[in-house]
């Protein structure tokens, strides 16, 4: 693990970073808003506690939840800090050979784990086997309960091996079991395969999740997860002052650079309770770093000035963003649009959730082609950004799963705070006018009618939602239109009716008044001539 540089609460940087400033400085230590890899455990400072707090609980129990809220560091804490501990040998008695498997559930969990399997570091296959192995090890995941189990036990490791399986932002599975009976019947049976791995005492299978702590409740949905859950949760601490400084100062000596302790001093104290400190606090190191590289001297710390310039821990996130969406094009912007409404939804708690999907399910949510969203994706995951996964280094295919980084960007990019809101009404809607379709098909409810019909078609011809769209929110897409479609035709029928009585009035009252002038010019015309007849006599 590496440790910080400070002495007295004062960073100081190494003697070969500061004679070699502009070398060292070359590359950013510092993600942004995306969480440390395994491979960047030398960047990650402040956490050394806290590992060693896990590789303990671990030790006693092979299956370890942990909790914390959203922007506290799990997946940063486990990818960068406990599975580097576990490759050093730091659980001595299960040495240091380690199989990690890492996977996000998805809407696909068991997919997803047997992906995540077949890599030549944990379960993969060679030579003719390659081809078909994933095939073979999600068919023996989908066997029985033990298919995890039997997995390991079939791939024939070395006595020495251990295999741990992260399943990373865990509350996934809570959506996907909610979206249909087949989800919730996988989902189920993805949390059996994870509980009789580390239920059997044949084959060394750790599992670990990460969680945000607002889905806890959301356990008692699934069998023995809770008492599981309560044997084993680790819930992940606010940093101390002094870890947070670690965290600041210390990949910032390791990249070559310098910081002022003013600045430390003002982040810190901006960092305060805010529910985003940590992604948004590494979201402005990075934004710092690269404005420190461009317009400082490399010869000078980072200070005062480059943090104002980037718009402090405020501004400085939902700035960035907003200069990556005003690069794009008017059509770009657009899509742009609809692709964050696709990987968001809002929670019943007011709060940003992401929903990763596959670059195919946004094509036909959004109407747009893969080049176009490719596009713009490449613009919000541009080195230097870190807005949209996977990284720029990683290949869009139509399978790849989209993602937004962090939840915080949902928090602090304003346009995007915007967006939320208006997806979560336009879901709203749909559902409202599902319901009443459904009723309607029952007999027990009419068409639409006005106001909430006009509201209805204001909805669709400004949303023009699909059917992919649809299945985020509820079955039977095209029941739902049929029945704003029949309830348009019926009030344009309405209309056109009324038009015609409305006319037919129009036309007798032409006729009356005909009759009534007519009469009236008989009348005037009697009346003259009696007139003059009554003047000749």
């Amino acid at each position: 693990m590496s440790s910080s540089a400070l002495s007295d609460g004062v960073p100081v940087a190494p003697a070969a970073a500061a004679a070699h400033p502009a070398e060292a400085a070359a590359v950013n230590p510092f993600p942004g808003l995306r969480p440390f890899e395994p491979d960047e455990d030398y960047l990650f400072f402040g956490r050394e506690r806290q590992i060693d707090e896990l590789l303990r609980r671990l030790r006693s129990n092979r299956f370890l939840a942990i909790i914390g809220s959203s922007g506290s560091g799990k997946s940063s804490l486990v990818r960068a800090g406990l599975i580097p501990a576990l490759y050093g040998g730091y659980m001595t008695r299960a040495g240091s050979s380690w199989r990690v498997a890492i996977l996000r559930p998805g809407h696909a969990p068991i997919g997803n784990l047997a992906r995540a399997l077949d890599t030549p570091e944990v379960l993969g296959a060679g030579g003719e086997l390659a081809e078909f192995n994933r095939l073979l090890l999600e068919t023996t995941l989908r066997s029985s309960a033990r298919g995890l189990v039997d997995c390991v036990r079939q791939a024939r490791l070395p006595d020495a091996d251990n295999v741990l399986v992260l399943v990373d932002q865990f509350e996934e599975l809570f959506r996907f079991k909610q979206s249909c009976s087949a989800s919730r019947d996988e989902a189920v049976a993805f949390v059996k395969l994870l509980l009789a791995a580390v239920q059997q005492n044949t084959l060394p299978i750790y599992v670990i999740l990460t969680m945000r702590s607002d889905f806890i409740g959301d356990c008692i949905g699934f069998q023995s997860l809770p008492e599981a859950i309560n044997a084993s949760q680790y819930l992940v601490p606010r940093l101390r002052r002094e870890e947070l400084q670690a965290a600041i100062v210390g990949p910032i000596t390791v990249g070559g650079g310098r910081i002022a302790p003013r600045l430390v001093i003002r982040l810190l104290n901006e960092v305060g309770d805010d529910l985003d400190q940590l992604p948004v606090l590494q979201h402005a190191l990075m934004r710092l770093w690269d404005y420190w590289r461009q317009h400082g001297d490399a010869g000078e710390p980072l200070d005062l000035a480059q943090h104002e310039a980037i718009g402090t821990l405020k501004e400085a996130l939902s700035r960035h963003a907003e200069e990556a969406y005003q690069e794009l094009g008017e059509t770009e912007q657009a899509i742009a649009a609809d692709l964050f409404k696709a990987l968001t939804l809002q929670g019943d708690n007011g709060l940003g959730i992401r929903q990763p999907a596959p670059l195919a399910t946004i094509c036909a949510i959004t109407r747009a082609a893969p080049a176009d969203i490719i596009r713009v994706v490449n613009c919000f995951r541009a080195p230097g950004r870190s807005f949209l996964m996977p990284p720029p280094d990683v290949p869009l295919e139509a399978d790849t799963i989209l993602d937004i980084s962090h939840e915080s960007l949902m928090r602090c990019w304003e346009r995007l705070l915007q967006w939320t809101g208006q997806e979560a009404r336009s879901a709203w809607l749909y559902r409202r006018l599902a319901d009443r379709a459904a009723l309607h098909e029952q007999s027990e409810a009419g068409l639409l009618r006005n106001p909430e019909l006009q509201l209805a078609l204001q909805w669709r011809q400004e949303r023009q939602p699909t059917a992919a769209w649809a299945e985020r929110y509820g079955l039977h897409f095209e029941r739902t239109m049929a029945f704003l479609d029949a309830s348009k035709e019926a009030w344009e029928q309405e209309l056109a009716e009324q038009a015609l009585a409305s006319r037919r009035k129009q036309r007798q009252t032409r006729r009356r008044i005909v009759v009534l002038a007519a009469a009236a010019l008989v009348t005037l015309m009697f009346g003259i001539y009696a007139l003059w007849q009554r003047n000749l006599a």
